[in-house]
């Protein structure tokens, strides 16, 4: 018949259209690198080979990249890594098998874990020294985001690699910024101010037991805390609509002025010395922020805490039993005689 095209032409055109397509979407791409902005080959070559890969696989809808190479706001470098979200009809396919991402690339080291949607995912680095983490979400997940509107990560920035179901008509634009996250309640500062002196409390006596890898341990948790309360202050400072980013990251761009220079102090070598410095660092930074933040929301800043533990921060105590001065005391509360000539 004439003009017949046999199906597996009809496929082949098919997938050429939708290829063809995916790399028009690549044509603006400007992948920073500190040598001027240069695009980088490599980085160009993986998302063609993922492009290319993910086009046999006609389980795969759509192909999502997110993070900095994402969201073009001039924090990429050659270092930065791809976050590709393969969405697909069978995501269990990928749960426990890995040979599908040595397609991508030789791999030095991948991690396979449960992934945000209780999906699968796998943090890989490829020989060359790229980096990707790859989410294997459900198509299903599209459909959320296109009905109930972009979460905090999408809604920061998300670019569609490839598209086979007019996802970039159906799924709502980035804003291009997180969502305004919301000032703690009195409870939630009350809490976090306890659970800060409490832990930090802890240090002086495991420096004096010579536990030093369990104070690195606690240590970190009272950073972790600190790290919330710096985010507190920075958004009562400039506004809820005030930006910040999980892990700290940026923070010295968006931590109030001084901040980032105190956190200098905060850090310890190994031994017992410099790490109650630091603590003492720690706590004055800390109470410092908090009580700003408590007179900014209207809260009470526990004093009393702080003049609790503050001072035993200044030396390490004494793992020698106290005595009381009056001697040993029997069981009955009283002094006991000392007796001899």
């Amino acid at each position: 018949m004439a003009g017949h095209i046999p199906g597996a032409a009809v496929e082949l055109r098919t997938r050429e259209r939708e290829f063809r397509g995916a790399m028009d979407n690549r044509e603006n791409e400007q992948q920073g690198e500190q040598n001027g902005g240069a695009v980088s080959d490599l980085h160009e070559a993986f998302v063609a080979r993922l492009l290319e890969w993910a086009m046999d696989r006609t389980d795969i809808e759509a192909v999502v990249r997110t993070g900095s190479r994402a969201r073009r706001d001039g924090k990429v470098d050659a270092l930065s890594d791809h976050d590709i979200e393969l969405y697909t009809t069978e995501p269990d396919r990928y749960r426990e098998g890995t040979d599908w991402l040595g397609e991508l690339g030789e791999i030095s080291v991948a991690v396979g874990l449960e992934g945000p949607w209780d999906n699968p995912a796998h943090l890989v680095f490829f020989a060359d020294g790229l980096k990707a983490d790859f989410q294997v979400v459900s198509v299903e997940q599209l459909h959320d985001l296109a009905e109930n509107g972009l979460d905090e990560l999408h809604e920061r920035g998300y670019e569609l690699l490839l598209d086979r179901g007019d996802w970039g008509r159906k799924l709502p634009a980035a804003k291009g910024s997180a969502p305004e996250p919301d000032m703690p309640s009195e409870d939630e500062f009350q809490e976090l101010c306890a659970e800060f002196w409490h832990e930090i409390a802890h240090l002086p006596r495991y420096l004096a037991r010579g536990e030093l890898w369990v104070v690195k341990a606690r240590d970190w948790t009272t950073k972790e805390l600190l790290q919330t309360m710096i985010e507190w202050h920075a958004q009562g400072r400039f506004g809820p609509g005030h930006d910040v980013w999980h892990l700290g990251t940026g923070m010295r761009a968006w931590a109030a002025p001084g901040v980032w220079e105190r956190l200098h102090d905060v850090f310890a070598a190994f031994g017992p010395e410099d790490s109650l410095r630091a603590a003492r660092a720690t706590a004055d930074l800390f109470a410092e922020l908090a009580r700003e933040v408590a007179d900014g929301q209207g809260f009470t800043y526990p004093e009393a805490a702080e003049r609790a533990i503050r001072p035993t921060l200044d030396r390490l105590p004494s793992l020698e039993p106290q005595r009381h001065p009056l001697g040993p005391r029997s069981s009955c509360g009283r002094p006991t005689p000392r007796w001899g000539g």
